[in-house]
């Protein structure tokens, strides 16, 4: 109790004087703003009194944590569930051509009630005003958008594991996306998805096991937040397909995940209250220069590769009354990216319940010969205490911003050319 009482004051601490970590002076223009944004760590690397790279932090030491870790992570470290090492900071610069097209469009966007006005391309919110009442809605609308590729083609696997690291159900995918308009490139190689205001199109395959083999896939995700997205499915077993109504609150394949728990949110941007809860610097798992990571701890459900200090946004999701299992998230953001670094969910009654880990493949990690680096999930860790269960997405092979065939891939026709 001690512990837990030392680590909110300290949190809570850390969050109320973190002010902007990186403000921006009166004298700079918009683009140098945007620009030192994007390169948080020009001027050095974050720095923490204690932890230094090399530092071994387990359950002996978890209090040099404190104000760098969230409670909801420092407890468990505290409690032996997991250690790691922390190395130097890493600079995760995102391809110029998204930079560039937030700097050209970035005066024009405005918040819309269903979806963003005048939004072209890049990151639509870079200057956001922390003091400012839609400053939350803003950053979530810019994770929405953040730079995430034109295309990207997934080789993972998922595991659903015990707490004593047992393996109860494993499967693999074959995961294609194309997004068509919002590229930093303005030629869009899919006009009518820009007319009929399409965002994306995701194919999923499934290759294994044998009682899943051939389920596919094929989604359309939309500007318009409070459109639902369209889904269709192909059963193997009777070799039909059939539209599906898309709900983000159900587990899919009978497991515990809801929809939305992708990448720790994966939901509508509408539906929730958000709030700009301040920027900090935290402790979170650095990439890795390797196809997958080291896990370990209770149920080897942690990341071993070495953790790092990064800057973060902090930013909380008030959920709607209706939602089956949360009543609200806290994501803490990387501030370079705007990728999830990791979320935590509370239950109806407020509890803790799911903790949402991400790891990211390191920028010097390239055996796919990508032209460009872009923030790619290695692995998900997704834990929820209250099952006392965890799934384990992990990526094995990542290919992106190849084009891909809308019709071998993206349409109804596809599913049923690869319907076995």
């Amino acid at each position: 109790m001690r512990m837990r009482c030392r680590t909110v004051m300290a949190w809570s601490f850390a969050v109320l004087c973190s002010a902007p970590l990186w403000g921006w002076a009166e004298q700079e223009g918009a683009a140098a703003k945007i620009e030192a944004f994007f390169s948080p760590y020009r001027r050095g690397m974050p720095r923490a009194h204690g932890i230094t790279p090399g530092l071994k932090i387990d359950k002996t030491n978890a209090h040099v944590a404190a104000g760098m870790l969230p409670p909801e992570l420092l407890d468990h470290l505290a409690a032996g569930e997991f250690s790691f090492t922390v190395q130097d900071t890493t600079d995760t610069p995102l391809r110029q051509a998204y930079v560039d097209a937030t700097l050209r469009g970035y005066e024009q966007v405005a918040l819309g009630e269903r979806q963003l006005q005048n939004y072209q391309a890049g990151l639509p919110f870079p200057l956001i005003d922390p003091q400012d009442p839609q400053a939350g809605l803003k950053a979530a609308w810019n994770y929405k958008y953040r730079d995430r590729g034109d295309s990207v083609q997934y080789w993972p696997t998922n595991e659903h594991r015990t707490s004593s690291g047992a393996v109860e159900r494993s499967e693999r995918f074959y995961i294609a996306i194309m997004y068509g308009p919002h590229r930093p490139d303005p030629a869009s190689p899919f006009p009518k998805w820009e007319q009929g205001g399409v965002y994306f199109k995701r194919y999923m395959r499934i290759v294994a096991p044998s009682d899943a083999e051939g389920r596919q896939i094929m989604s359309l995700n939309y500007n318009d937040d409070t459109r639902l997205d369209d889904q269709w499915v192909y059963d193997p077993r009777t070799r039909r397909t059939r539209k599906v109504v898309y709900n983000p609150y159900e587990a899919p394949g009978n497991g515990q995940l809801l929809s939305e728990d992708t990448s720790g949110f994966n939901g509508y941007v509408h539906t929730y209250q958000w709030k700009y809860v301040g920027e900090q610097t935290v402790l979170a798992p650095g990439p890795i220069r390797s196809a997958d990571p080291t896990l370990g701890g209770k149920g080897n459900w942690y990341p071993l590769d070495p953790w790092e200090l990064r800057k973060a946004i902090v930013l909380e999701a008030i959920s709607p009354e209706s939602h089956p299992l949360y009543s609200r998230r806290l994501l803490y953001l990387d501030a370079q990216t705007y990728s999830n670094l990791y979320t935590f969910a509370y239950d109806r009654a407020g509890k803790h319940r799911r903790t949402f880990l991400q790891v990211y493949f390191h920028p010097e990690f390239n055996p796919w010969k990508n032209d460009v680096w872009l923030p790619q999930i290695s692995a998900q860790l997704s834990i929820d205490y209250e099952s006392d269960r965890a799934s384990i997405f992990q990526t094995h092979k990542v290919v992106y911003n190849e084009l891909l065939s809308e019709t071998r891939f993206f349409s109804v026709m596809a599913l049923m050319l690869h319907g076995k």
